[in-house]
C-alpha cells in the first residue's frame, strides 16, 4: 500500500525536467480534461516530496489496485476532525463492498501540514464509468461533503499525450 503522494502542476517543461532529474521515482504525467491546458504530476514512489509545490499527502486508505491509468478524479475538501472521522468510517464502508464497475481504486487522501484537507481520488478504466457512478446511489454517501462550506472542488485528469517532437527538425 502507497503511504504518501505528492502532487505538482506546471508546464509541460517544467513537469519533464522534475521528471528527468529525478530517474529513481515513479511519476505520472496527467492531463486535465475538458479542453483544459493544466498538467499535474504525481509522485507516486512513496518517498519525501522532491517537489515545492507543498501538495504533499498521506495516504490514510487504499481500495483497489491502482494502475494508474485510465481516468482520474480528484474531489477535494476540507473537513473538522469529527466530519473527518465520518468521512473515513464511509469510504471504508462502501470500501468494503465490491468497487463500481470500471473504478480501479479509490483512495483517501489528506494533507500532511492540514490533516483536515481531504482528497478524494478515484481511478477509472474510462470516464463513462466515472459518470454511471457519480450519478448513482453508491455515490450519495459523497454528496453532502461537495459543499461551498467544506471548500469542495473537483477536478478530472486523463492521462497526458505523448508530447508530439517537431519532425522538422530531425
Amino acid at each position: 500500500m502507497l503511504h504518501q503522494l505528492s502532487l505538482t502542476f506546471g508546464s509541460r517543461d517544467l513537469l519533464d525536467r522534475i521528471v528527468k532529474r529525478n530517474p529513481d521515482r515513479q511519476f505520472v504525467l496527467l492531463a486535465a480534461t475538458g479542453g483544459a491546458k493544466d498538467l499535474q504530476l504525481l509522485d507516486i514512489s512513496d518517498q519525501s516530496s522532491v517537489f515545492t509545490s507543498h501538495l504533499d499527502y498521506e495516504v490514510k486508505s487504499e481500495h483497489g489496485q491502482p494502475n494508474w491509468h485510465g481516468f482520474f478524479s480528484f474531489n477535494y475538501f476540507t473537513l473538522d476532525v469529527e466530519s473527518g472521522k465520518v468521512f473515513e468510517g464511509e469510504v471504508n464502508k462502501l470500501a468494503a463492498e465490491p468497487l463500481p464497475n470500471g473504478m480501479t481504486a479509490m483512495l483517501v487522501l489528506s494533507k500532511f501540514k492540514n490533516s483536515g484537507e481531504y482528497v478524494l481520488l478515484t481511478i477509472w478504466d474510462s470516464s463513462d464509468a466515472f459518470m454511471i457512478w457519480r450519478r448513482s446511489a453508491k455515490f450519495s454517501p459523497f454528496t453532502k461533503y461537495a459543499t461551498t462550506l467544506n471548500n469542495f472542488h473537483a477536478a478530472t485528469y486523463q492521462m497526458a499525450p505523448p508530447e508530439k517532437h517537431d519532425s522538422q527538425h530531425a
